[in-house]
């Protein structure tokens, strides 16, 4: 087969998300099938550090969006369309939700969550430019034209799997759930110096709660912080809570709640950039990580600190529990009581907190994207009506 990509994020300057999963998809690929023909897509020439496949069987061709103002949907509707027929591809997958209409081939769309409804649901208010209420209108219409037109669904997870079968009146089997899983990089580091290094160049405590923050307020830190001000004030100042910021404006909403919830001392906020690796030290110098969402299609960050070795606090909600299964602690959401009751019990019971460090290895560790890449090449051929040339191995039973 030849199978077309659109590995735009491979090249694109955005960490997190839709980066992630196509690139361990696609060094995955790279790993399990030497057999099938792949063209990988991407929106500009690669960086020196750029994640390439170096299989022979893997072509990479920058393919940008170079129209003025609606340069990403006409590379996606127009220009890629017409790459897949110049070089007659078998299947195209898109792994970013949206996709092009208009091909000569089958398509397999990967929708991680249904969490993109809701935000594109209603129409762009505010002091926006028109490129930007352009690409709101785009997200609004095109995820759900491409998800109708796509032959096969990937998804991350049984629950947004369950989730777009049921908003789009779908079949079953036209969904197909690859789980994702952690990168090597995230594992217990056996060298205390250099956890020491980078806890001290990242001005970190010498113990801390460990909590990631993004724009979108579905991560709930405030929820986060109201809880942790509830720990005794003893256990608070022995382990201070540390939230790692994706952008520098949350900062100052969140300071002034913990302010007003009299734990500023204790709270520290840290805009950093790590690399996997700096971040997988973090991790492992942190003695619990706190995942409060309110909803995830899959839920990466809280299966990163098991891979490290870290007690987790999960919120109970969406894929979470699906993904940690019985390696974490878990509280409602909306429950800083709960959320509280969990921390301290993590903290202060060197029994739970050995219990929860040993199943979370063992969890992570059923999670492959060796696997992932197997299943996916099973739903190409699928799709092109072949027979799976790939060993799958038991892997998706490991998991359950």
């Amino acid at each position: 087969m030849r199978i077309g990509i659109d590995a735009r994020f491979l090249t694109h300057p955005q960490h997190g998300g839709f980066k992630t999963y196509t690139e361990c998809l696609i060094e995955a690929l790279d790993r399990v099938d030497p057999v099938n023909e792949y063209v990988l897509y991407v929106d500009r020439p690669p960086a020196q550090d750029a994640v390439l496949p170096r299989g022979g069987n893997f072509t990479v061709d920058p393919t940008a969006g170079d129209f003025p103002l609606i340069g990403m949907p006409w590379r996606e509707q127009v220009r890629l369309a017409r790459r897949a027929v110049r070089d007659r591809l078998d299947v195209f997958h898109s792994p970013c939700l949206s996709a092009p209409l208009r091909l000569p081939c089958p398509l397999v769309v990967t929708v991680h969550d249904m969490i993109w409804n809701a935000a594109y649901k209603g129409p762009c208010f505010g002091k926006h430019s028109a490129r930007r209420r352009l690409m709101h209108l785009y997200y609004r219409k095109i995820p759900t034209l491409a998800i109708r037109k796509a032959s096969a669904i990937l998804t991350v997870s049984e629950t947004s799997k369950r989730e777009i079968v049921g908003a789009f009146r779908l079949r079953s089997e036209r969904v197909v759930v690859t789980y994702e899983a952690v990168r090597p990089s995230f594992r217990v580091v056996a060298d205390r110096a250099r956890i020491e290094e980078a806890r001290t160049r990242c001005e970190l405590p010498p113990k801390y709660i460990f909590a990631m923050g993004a724009a979108d307020p579905r991560k709930n830190l405030h929820t986060l912080i109201t809880a942790f001000a509830l720990l005794p004030e003893p256990l608070r100042r022995e382990y201070p809570l540390v939230i790692l910021l994706g952008h520098s404006a949350l900062s100052s909403p969140l300071e002034q709640h913990a302010v007003s919830s009299g734990a500023a001392d204790q709270v520290l906020m840290r805009r950093l950039s790590p690399t996997d690796e700096e971040l997988a030290l973090i991790f492992n110098a942190a003695s619990l990580f706190a995942f409060p969402s309110l909803q995830e299609g899959f839920g990466l960050p809280p299966l990163e600190a098991m891979a490290c070795g870290v007690p987790v606090v999960a919120a109970r909600n969406s894929s979470i529990p699906e993904v940690l299964g019985d390696a974490a602690l878990y509280a409602a959401a909306d429950d800083p009581a709960g959320m509280a009751a969990a921390m301290a019990r993590a903290l202060s019971d060197e029994d739970m907190r050995e219990f929860l460090r040993r199943k979370g290895l063992q969890r992570a560790a059923r999670f492959s994207w060796d696997a992932c890449a197997r299943e996916t090449v099973e739903v190409y051929q699928r799709v092109c009506g072949q027979k799976s040339s790939i060993h799958r191995g038991s892997a998706a039973a490991a998991r359950k």
